[in-house]
């Protein structure tokens, strides 16, 4: 990965929007713990995921797959759909994600949440990736639809 130096430096005329991952759902890991942010606007704590792919599943195109060479890549982020607010309305969506779709064991549900998160590093899951236009309608950009247990 080139440094942030070596960015600033290079001519504009290379410098390109990526492309969106291509529609589909991938086998995932989760990439590290959550990290500890806010959202923008109202400023609500959240724990923030990103998934390091495995491997395209079966309603991935191939094709465009093997060209973008998604093993590898990294999804997700605040803005792609793998925050997870932290407020009395949206713990149960959180609690949901760590233990039905990362299959985290609590079953007395005795485990509290931070336990539990403890946990996520190093779990399987599946991501539906779908694809949403910006605002202004110049771009397309890829967006976590949904993740399940593998």
């Amino acid at each position: 990965m080139a440094s942030f130096e070596e960015i600033l430096k290079r001519p504009t005329k290379g410098v390109k929007m990526p492309q969106p991952l291509p529609i589909g759902t991938y086998h995932c890991i989760v990439d590290g713990p959550p990290t500890h942010e806010e959202s923008s606007l109202k400023k609500t704590p959240c724990r923030v995921y990103r998934f390091k792919i495995i491997a395209p599943q079966g309603d991935v195109n191939a094709k465009a797959a093997a060209e973008y060479q998604v093993i590898g890549k990294t999804i997700g982020g605040q803005y792609s759909g793998a925050a997870f607010y932290i407020t009395d309305e949206a713990a149960w969506r959180y609690v949901e994600f760590l233990e039905d779709h990362l299959g985290i064991d609590n079953p007395d549900g005795e485990k509290n949440i931070e336990e539990l998160e403890a946990e996520a590093p190093g779990k399987q899951l599946l991501v539906k990736i779908k694809h949403d236009v910006s605002q202004d309608g110049k771009r397309v950009f890829h967006r976590i639809e949904s993740t399940m247990h593998v």
